[in-house]
């Protein structure tokens, strides 16, 4: 499978089988955080190098298939997936087609735009990211393309929030020392009530980021930040294990670590296998040189050298 991965578990979504509609990334943001790495083609403009007619068809044989269970279909993986022009028409292929809700995950920079609104309109679940409540720390920590600003992110992400269609779920990453002083909370809460999400999801730094130096946030100050932002804020949390959700093995763990760096225990998830066994397999695709460790923040992960080589 070239554009599905997974099902993978998500700590927001369960299950989530994800559909990847970008060339690996491709986007307008090049955030300090991301687990894929440095974003290669920094943009704003229509993307469709990916055809939703190939993408619905591996669908369509994956789903044919006995497979583990899925609990969402998921647009996000390599890019933005809102700079593919033709995203209102697969969603909604989507729907017509499969019996299961179809989430979003965005950035969240282009909704000013009106097509796009108009392209994520027919989705179950839209979750934009919000890191940055002034222009200097959406310089720092998002890195945007030049021809964005943060007044245009807000105006967008507003008009979303009227959009009649798709629950609108808000994630919210910090970084330490960067976008988690008080007055940005004070002012990130402001606006919380402004774009009034069902859900205000806290994340921080969990996986290897782009830049070494963009740090997580201890337990006790997230503890501390979802109070503050109210009633609607959670931490995102680890899905809990499911052992009957075996799915492949080494080519499955390749897949995985082809999206994002994961851990021992990520991986044994997935696979429903012993920690043990995992480590091994793990160990057998480190001495062929297809994998590699990437430690952060003293949790040891692993990384995909395929992806390494900037290949899907």
């Amino acid at each position: 499978m070239k554009y599905i991965f997974g099902p993978v578990p998500s700590r927001r979504l369960g299950w989530s089988l994800g559909l990847d509609i970008l060339p690996y990334k491709t986007c307008s943001f090049d955030c300090i955080y991301c687990e894929l790495g440095p974003t290669t083609c920094l943009t704003i403009d229509p993307v469709d190098l990916v055809e939703p007619e190939v993408v619905l068809a591996e669908l369509d044989a994956f789903l044919a298939a006995p497979r583990a269970k899925v609990d969402f279909l998921t647009l996000s993986g390599s890019g933005e997936p809102t700079l593919h022009p033709e995203l209102g028409s697969l969603i909604r292929a989507l729907k017509r087609r499969y019996a299961l809700p179809v989430a979003l995950i965005t950035n969240g920079s282009l909704f000013f735009r009106a097509e796009v609104l108009e392209r994520v309109r027919a989705a179950d679940l839209v979750i934009p990211s919000l890191d940055a409540v002034d222009p200097e720390t959406l310089a720092a920590v998002n890195r945007p393309h030049p021809d964005l600003n943060l007044d245009t992110l807000l105006e967008g992400l507003l008009a979303l929030s009227r959009l009649r269609g798709p629950r609108l779920w808000l994630e919210v990453l910090f970084v330490r020392g960067l976008n988690d002083r008080p007055e940005q909370v004070a002012r990130l809460r402001h606006l919380i009530e402004r774009i009034h999400p069902e859900k205000v999801q806290i994340n921080t730094v969990v996986r290897p980021p782009v830049e070494t130096w963009a740090r997580p946030l201890a337990a006790p100050l997230l503890a501390q930040l979802r109070e503050t932002l109210g009633d609607r804020a959670e931490i995102i949390v680890r899905p809990e294990r499911r052992d009957e959700q075996a799915v492949g093995l080494e080519d499955e763990i390749l897949k995985l670590l082809s999206r994002r760096p994961c851990t021992v225990e990520d991986i044994a998830q997935l696979t429903g296998r012993p920690p043990d066994e995992t480590r091994a397999l793990l160990e057998g695709l480190i001495g062929r040189g297809a994998v590699r460790e990437a430690p952060f923040n003293r949790v040891r992960y692993y990384r995909c050298c395929h992806r390494d080589a900037g290949t899907a």
